[in-house]
């Protein structure tokens, strides 16, 4: 083979990542909503139906509210924006 060939380094470059912090947890679940949500993966759905399940047994003044992704990797801002404004706390369920 004659000619000259351009070899790119497969590794590329690393983005710069900054750090977040998690949200900040409630003093107490009492009398709150907290959204279930089901992200689309392997058993997370039967897992939400678990947790809602134990907060009824359990914790019956919480309010558990379920809803589920269309699929995990794409973002949900509509969804997003109603927990921000009904919920007092989320649980993103990932099954396995």
């Amino acid at each position: 083979m004659a000619g000259k060939i351009t070899v790119f380094n497969p590794e590329g470059n690393a983005p710069v990542v900054g750090g977040k912090s998690l949200a900040p947890r409630p003093d107490s679940l009492d009398g709150k909503t907290v959204f279930l949500v089901d992200a689309g993966f392997e058993n997370s759905s039967e897992f939400i139906d678990q947790l809602r399940a134990s907060f009824a047994e359990h914790r019956p003044d919480v309010r558990t509210v379920t809803e589920h992704l269309s699929t995990p990797f794409d973002p949900a801002p509509e969804l997003y924006a109603r927990i921000a404004a009904e919920g007092d706390a989320a649980i993103l369920g990932v099954g396995l």
